[in-house]
């Protein structure tokens, strides 16, 4: 008895696929659309690098570092999105927290750092609405001496000039909301010490600034700008200038609708995510590429087809490695969303929708934009005839 080997995809399939562009294309344009206005209406949730924030670095006293007791214990502390990761070696760690806006959860979280340091009789509240101003209130008056020491317990030194001079219970700091914030990024540093000081000591702490991130943002969108125009320029090299347009709009569709996906999911947008955006890029044009390939291949192999069937016919004959090749694809990411945790999260999910919208514009989208573009194959086959004779 003959062994036959078992298909998952039918060798020879077909599928009318491009009688679906004009609703494939519509949908599209909707997505992208609506992605859009969802950037500029809700935003991108970025993160730390982007925004700037505060990085501890810290080493276990004793044993490894055990990120997930770790990243729980920090996220509890009220100071916004925090991120963790070995640094150098299993014992040492990198705490990334986003950066403090200076709102009254600070100055609470300057309260519960004070009252540890100094004890329970100590407070801290704000000022008036609208000032960056702190009032420190102690159990018993104190001379400017003894407010200079106390204010330090909470990272406050340059505004020591403005400490009263007698001996008093209450004392007012007065900040601008910028400076107020600048002070918040000390409070957290201390307040993340406090809690985790018993396992662990601090290495060494560095504050990114909100004009870091703007640097860093700019230089994300011009890779991305760059690669896109670099793979654009290659299928315009490698086969002809509509291709070259088609594989440009399909992967501007890609890069669209996956950060329509951030904003939707509300997921992190960090340099990961933008490693994200430029993975898919790649993945979206390797399956573009094997389909315009057939597509040269059989307009010189059937000289009297019409365009839309040889389409459909070369997306039909790719069928089955582009869906073995999705699928493989797919289940690794999954891996990824399903085991890889928080830190990969973002990364993991816009992956796997790029599996998804990168085969599917592959198909609708960049061999679509042929039709629409009036690619006559019968003038291609004719240069390509002329260039042939010239070699011969």
């Amino acid at each position: 008895m003959l062994w036959r080997p078992h298909h998952l995809i039918q060798a020879r399939t077909s599928f009318d696929f491009l009688g679906k562009r004009r609703l494939a294309l519509v949908a599209s344009t909707l997505i992208n659309v609506l992605s859009l206005a969802g950037v500029f209406i809700f935003g991108l949730n970025f993160g730390i690098d982007f925004e700037g924030g505060i990085a501890i670095q810290v080493r276990a006293k004793q044993g490894t570092i055990h990120l997930e007791e770790l990243r729980s214990t920090v996220g509890a502390l009220h100071v916004g999105e925090v991120s963790l990761q070995e640094f150098g070696d299993a014992s040492t760690a990198l705490i990334r927290v986003q950066r403090q806006e200076g709102g009254t959860q600070c100055v609470a979280n300057a309260d519960n750092v004070l009252k540890r340091r100094a004890g329970n009789g100590w407070a801290v509240k704000p000022g008036a609405t609208g000032t960056g101003d702190v009032e420190f209130t102690a159990p018993s008056a104190l001379d400017a001496v003894g407010w200079r020491d106390a204010v330090s317990r909470v990272g406050l030194t340059v505004q020591e000039r403005q400490l009263p001079r007698g001996s008093v219970n209450v004392a007012k700091v007065e900040m601008t909301p910028e400076q107020r914030a600048e002070w918040c990024q000390q409070v957290a540093i201390k307040l993340v010490e406090d809690t985790i000081g018993d396992k662990y000591e601090l290495r060494g702490t560095e504050s990114v600034g909100p004009k870091i991130g703007d640097e860093l943002m700019r230089n994300g969108i011009l890779a991305i700008v760059a690669t896109l125009a670099a793979i654009a320029i290659y299928v315009w090299f490698r086969f002809e200038w509509q291709f070259g347009v088609g594989a440009l709009v399909a992967l501007l569709h890609d890069v669209i609708s996956t950060v329509g996906l951030f904003v939707v999911l509300r997921l992190d947008f960090s340099l990961t995510a933008l490693a994200a955006l430029l993975t898919i890029a790649g993945y979206s044009i390797n399956d573009t590429v094997v389909i315009f390939d057939r597509v040269r291949e059989n307009m010189r192999r059937y000289k009297k087809m019409g365009l839309i069937e040889l389409l459909n016919f070369s997306i039909n004959e790719t069928l089955a490695r582009t869906l073995m090749t999705s699928g493989t694809m797919f289940v690794a990411v999954l891996a990824l969303v399903l085991f890889g945790g928080p830190v990969l999260y973002s990364f993991s999910i816009a992956m796997l929708w790029g599996v998804f919208v990168g085969t599917y514009s592959s198909i609708w989208i960049a061999s679509a934009t042929l039709v629409y573009l009036n690619l006559r194959p019968e003038q291609l086959r004719q240069g390509e005839e002329k260039a042939e004779k010239a070699k011969a």
